[in-house]
């Protein structure tokens, strides 16, 4: 059983945990950011796709006291980085510190970057590239104190990259936040759900996919486990199999409006790039004139 942390908007632990519980097998524990748990390489699928809340998917590969810089690069050159990075892939490391032992977290981040890409290439004679933006493998490190935490992303790109949003509105809304209020609303998809200020529409497009049990991530063009070298098509597919059988067919009623006419186009846009066009009624409205 792996080690898993999935972080999630500030406020939003409580609600992270009850949205994925049925998908764990376990306890689940709270903490200030986000939860802790244990599973499979099946549960780690499984709460990519479903998570409506979470943001990064973490599993811990390894862990260890240090208390300078030397020892990082000495810790991180004694792993076995060439099972997990191919020579043809880019990673990437995030690292967070607090420590009064490392004043400089690009310093940590550079020693730790050292010690992956010496490891490979003395195992392999070739070195993997950096890639900041959009690497294959993507690596985050935390150090509190005396005691260093490595963990790879599996998400990839954060969860609340849903896939629908072509355009990003001025003033938007994260996608898992907007979940998160949806969900902490207590909303019952047998009730009509407005939104009378909707600007791009985040929120009714979130409470569809509430209302309708479409996981999150289905329409995700990507995720960061699928670059493993253990990625296993098999278990994904059955997955997402799954998950499209138990879509609801049932249209919910919500409603999205906005003063702005551009606002309503690309919320109507967003959600029929992912099959909702009829389930949402956008309209053009101000809310002064607002009647449920």
């Amino acid at each position: 059983m792996n080690n898993l942390y999935l972080t999630c908007p500030r406020g939003l632990e409580e609600v992270t945990r009850s949205d994925i519980a049925r998908h764990i097998n376990g306890d689940i524990l709270i903490e200030q950011g986000g939860i802790k748990f244990t599973g499979d390489i099946r549960t780690v699928y499984t709460v990519n796709l479903y998570s409506r809340t979470g943001m990064y998917l973490l599993l811990r590969t390894a862990q260890a006291k240090v208390s300078n810089y030397n020892q990082i690069y000495e810790f991180f050159s004694s792993q076995r980085w060439d099972r997990i990075i191919k020579t043809s892939q880019t990673f990437a490391i995030r690292a967070r510190v607090m420590s009064d032992n490392f004043s400089n977290t690009n310093l940590c981040t550079l020693k730790a970057k050292d010690g992956i890409v010496d490891q490979i290439k003395s195992k392999k004679g070739i070195r993997p590239s950096i890639n900041k933006k959009s690497p294959d493998i993507s690596i985050f490190i935390f150090i509190k104190g005396d005691s260093i935490k490595v963990y790879l992303n599996t998400s990839g790109d954060p969860l609340f990259k849903r896939g629908y949003r072509s355009k990003i509105h001025k003033a938007s809304m994260n996608e898992a936040l907007a979940a998160g209020i949806v969900l902490l609303s207590g909303w019952n998809s047998n009730y009509a759900f407005y939104d009378p200020m909707c600007g791009s529409g985040t929120i009714p497009i979130e409470a569809a996919l509430i209302a309708k049990n479409i996981p999150p991530g289905l329409y995700r063009k990507a995720f960061g486990f699928e670059n493993w070298n253990d990625f296993d098509q098999d278990i994904w597919k059955s997955i997402i199999k799954n998950s499209r059988e138990s879509i609801i067919s049932k249209r919910p009623s919500i409603f999205g409006s906005d003063i702005i006419k551009k606002n309503i186009e690309l919320s109507i846009k967003s959600a029929k790039s992912i099959g909702l066009g009829r389930d949402i009624s956008f309209s053009e409205a101000d809310i002064k004139s607002f009647n449920p």
